[in-house]
């Protein structure tokens, strides 16, 4: 559950680049355009508003959007996705990094999960060049519809997108589920768990999580060596049951239904962070410096993955 590949790093953080502040300043402005207002099905112009940005941003970058859309209680609503494809013909295998765009009911959204989308747009500016290897197909997709009350059912998107690559007949060899990844605490005890992990993981929220369910471990391993070999960051690895709470909750859990290996990456949502589904969940409450740590840590995970497929 625990043994993890690398070595999880400790002491200080060095500063930032010179380079990396146009990261931050992008972090920023993502989650105060994305996540300053509750924004889902019940307050569609606020989603609606969500969407338009992150499409803007997107073509901005040069990509073309796809957009996979579908009705939830008379609202329309969409997936958008963009693509980087390596040569060869036939269907690629997929990569691909997700992020949910919706905010909980009641909340603002900005840790959950303006945080993981403002990563997945500065991935897509990071990795706009990249070229997947001869076979795959890296995919970058923003979700609606992962909160309650469509988690896990018909009108969460990404089920809805996972459904269709399994009617396409195509296959997912790795997913990452961007997950609720802006805090960070120093403080001793700021760290929760569910039972077993509170007997095995530290008591400070000062570290970024991988989870996995037992099928996807290769990936996780590969994951997570991957990103300790890149970033001086912090980091824990867990693999855990399916009906262990926390394990499951978020889009990674649509590719377990269809037996791909999937791996959330988290701040731990609710076992650390105070604001959690509330609307004290706001853009100034994020760490954007060391959100950026983790953006740079997975930029180079991405290119690890695309470059050839993970063995499952």
């Amino acid at each position: 559950m625990t043994a993890m590949p690398g070595t999880r790093h400790r002491g200080p953080l060095q500063p930032l680049g010179v380079g990396d502040r146009q990261l931050l300043a992008n972090l920023k402005a993502h989650v105060v355009a994305v996540a300053s207002e509750e924004h889902n099905v019940g307050r569609p112009e606020a989603l609606e508003r969500s969407a338009r940005y992150i499409e803007a941003t997107l073509s901005g970058l040069g990509y073309a959007v796809s957009r996979q859309e579908f009705e939830t209680e008379g609202v329309k609503v969409r997936n958008l996705e963009v693509r980087r494809t390596g040569p060869g013909a036939g269907k690629a295998r997929l990569v691909v990094i997700g992020a949910h765009y919706d905010s909980a009911q009641g909340a603002v959204g900005a840790d959950d999960n303006g945080s993981g989308v403002a990563a997945l747009l500065e991935l897509a500016r990071l990795l706009k060049s990249v070229q997947p290897a001869e076979g795959l197909e890296m995919r970058l997709v923003f979700y609606v519809n992962e909160e309650l009350p469509w988690f896990a059912t018909e009108k969460m998107g990404s089920l809805v997108h996972a459904n269709g690559l399994a009617l396409g007949e195509r296959e997912v060899v790795a997913m990452l589920s961007l997950e609720t990844i802006g805090w960070y605490s120093d403080a001793p005890g700021s760290q929760r768990y569910p039972f077993p992990f509170n007997l095995l993981y530290p008591s400070t929220g000062d570290f970024i999580g991988f989870v996995a369910n037992p099928r996807s471990r290769s990936l996780l391993h590969r994951v997570i060596g991957s990103f300790r070999r890149h970033a001086a960051f912090p980091s824990e690895g867990a693999v855990g049951l399916e009906s262990i709470a926390g394990v499951s909750w978020s889009d990674q859990w649509a590719y377990w239904n269809f037996g791909w290996p999937a791996v959330m990456v988290t701040d731990t949502a609710p076992f650390r962070y105070p604001h959690y589904h509330t609307l004290r969940d706001t853009p100034d409450k994020l760490d954007y410096d060391r959100l950026a740590r983790v953006v740079l840590g997975l930029e180079s995970v991405v290119r690890d993955l695309v470059i050839a497929a993970p063995s499952n």
